[in-house]
């Protein structure tokens, strides 16, 4: 299929950063979360309630989103990918191949954490949080108040934003959105891509989204059966002591779980205004949207907090995609295992683009059935049918195994269980298959990687691994 420019779907691609995927109205989940925008693009088209991050940490996931390959192809499961090694090529990414090859327009919006960080990766045009969000702090008068409250990127205590909700870095991001909707090319297809920073830490909704949880029950952290325990892998001790997330009192991780909702929530209400713009424009019917996040957010429980393992707070997430009209999929629910690669795929379909044959991710129009999915970071491996998940953790040789649809909090270890040892060995063999075709690190002697390890509590709990950043201004990055 090869559309006419005049044929071929908008395509608008929305990123929440760290949204765990029970954190969605639809859901039903325990967690109390309003996202009525949200909610009907998945009426109006498909959710994918088994949908993963291969490599929940957020550089990794931004190279994955733009290509199609995961972690394990491209070789750089952790943060801060640099020079040479950097696995986007614009002329292979996502944006890049629309504007060359199908004639589209491509903007991104908001948090690219790309570096260098003015890299464009193929795309025509970046408004960049938080650089061109802060000087724009500057220009209304706020210069200095981005996280202007005094905590870090990855603090968790609650807070409330330091700029009126107008100003905050969610509604710019949409109105910088809108306003390109407004500046576009009427005569070719349009690919936008939005990244929000929230709900990420800190967690500081403005006023009056603070409150708006205030008299909602909100449920206590799940905490497994293995946690402190032999069962507990090194490296999540390791978290869980650095982060002091044991040490956070209960009425503080309430109050810090209702924020959380409530940075959701203003980010699923700011785009009623731009689902609303593209109505008015006439452009919601011919625009595929898609609606995802590069991780989960532990939020507590298991006694952790931000993402980095493969329990299902940190790698499951919501893939939400509303087609156009013509398509007639509407209000459908998959439980198949999705990766968040598998978007590329799709999208480069939709635009009569063929996909490389080497991606990990496949078109979500037409998926394997019994697919295994399989993920990598630096400290674990998994692999997933969507039923059961096998964890393999490299410190300690630590092994998960959890029963996803009996056990969805991840509560009961059953790693070990004579009951379930062919499902074990199962999803460790074709693990091992996958990581030996990636000629990945963590094979050794065609075993799963095993390290030594010994945990110093004293000097991890006097570590600090929160971002201590003051006031970002003039345009300064991440890296400031």
């Amino acid at each position: 299929m090869d559309p006419s420019a005049s044929e071929k779907p908008n395509i608008l691609y929305i990123v929440l950063d760290q949204w765990r995927g029970d954190c969605l109205g639809i859901a039903d989940s325990p967690h109390p979360v309003m996202t009525p925008h949200f909610d009907q693009l998945a009426y109006e088209g498909v959710w994918y309630s088994r949908a993963y991050a291969d490599c929940p940490v957020c550089m990794p996931q931004r190279a994955t989103m733009l290509t199609g390959f995961t972690g394990s192809q491209h070789g750089m499961p952790y943060n801060f990918m640099r020079g040479p090694r950097t696995p986007i090529a614009p002329e292979h990414s996502l944006p890049g191949r629309l504007t060359r090859e199908a004639g589209y327009q491509t903007k991104a919006i908001g948090k690219m954490h790309f570096y260098p960080e003015r890299a464009r990766f193929g795309f025509e045009d970046i408004s960049l949080h938080p650089n061109d969000y802060v000087n724009f702090l500057e220009d209304q008068g706020w210069g200095g108040f981005y996280r202007g409250h005094g905590l870090g990127g990855n603090e968790v205590y609650p807070a409330v934003s330091a700029v009126p909700e107008h100003l905050t870095h969610s509604h710019w991001i949409v109105d910088e959105g809108i306003k390109f909707l407004s500046r576009r090319d009427p005569d070719c297809p349009f690919f936008m891509w939005m990244v929000f920073e929230a709900p990420h830490s800190p967690f500081d909704p403005p006023e009056p989204f603070d409150r708006f949880y205030d008299d909602f029950e909100v449920p206590e952290p799940v905490i497994g059966d293995w946690v402190e325990s032999a069962d507990e892998p090194p490296s999540l001790t390791r978290q869980r002591i650095m982060s002091k997330a044991d040490r956070i009192p209960p009425p503080v991780m309430m109050r810090l779980r209702r924020h959380y909702y409530a940075q959701i929530t203003h980010i699923d209400y700011q785009l009623g205004r731009l689902l609303g713009e593209l109505k008015r424009k006439g452009l919601y019917e011919n625009t595929v949207i898609v609606l995802t996040s590069d991780h989960g957010e532990h939020l507590g429980d298991h006694r952790l907090f931000a993402k980095n393992s493969f329990l299902e707070s940190s790698a499951c997430v919501p893939i939400i995609m509303r087609l156009p009209r013509s398509h007639g999929i509407v209000n459908r629910r998959s439980q198949e295992p999705v990766l968040t690669a598998d978007i590329v795929p799709t999208l480069l379909e939709f635009a009569g683009l063929t996909p490389a044959r080497e991606m990990d991710g496949v078109s979500l129009l037409a998926q394997p059935a019994d697919r295994v999915i399989f993920g990598e970071t630096s400290d674990a491996v998994f692999a997933t049918d969507g039923a059961f998940k096998y964890v393999h953790y490299f410190e300690g040789g630590t092994k998960h195994l959890f029963h996803i649809e009996a056990d969805p909090g991840d509560s009961r270890n059953l790693a070990g269980n004579a009951a379930y040892a062919l499902r074990q060995e199962g999803l460790k063999s074709r693990l091992i298959a996958y990581l030996q075709r990636n000629r990945r690190p963590g094979i050794v002697d065609g075993a799963l990687r095993i390290e030594d390890t010994e945990l110093d509590i004293d000097a991890l709990r006097a570590a600090n691994t929160a971002a201590w950043r003051g006031p970002l201004r003039y345009g300064d990055g991440y890296e400031s």
